[in-house]
């Protein structure tokens, strides 16, 4: 599964425990095109939402 730098760095930002406003404001788009572009990852790992995320890859790293 490739993953673009973007959703990488989304992902990072998530893994930190940024909000979806904070990691906007990094990144510098709308917090609303921040919570589609984490929809389109919850779906590449098959998963529903952050806590979920976090979950399966501290699971897929060890």
């Amino acid at each position: 599964m490739e993953l673009s730098n973007e959703q990488i760095s989304i992902i990072d930002y998530v893994k930190q425990g940024y909000s979806n406003l904070e990691i906007a404001g990094k990144l510098g788009y709308s917090p609303d095109t921040i919570k589609k572009k984490l929809c389109k990852i919850y779906k590449i790992f098959n998963v529903r939402g952050r806590i979920a995320l976090v979950n399966h890859l501290i699971k897929q790293s060890k």
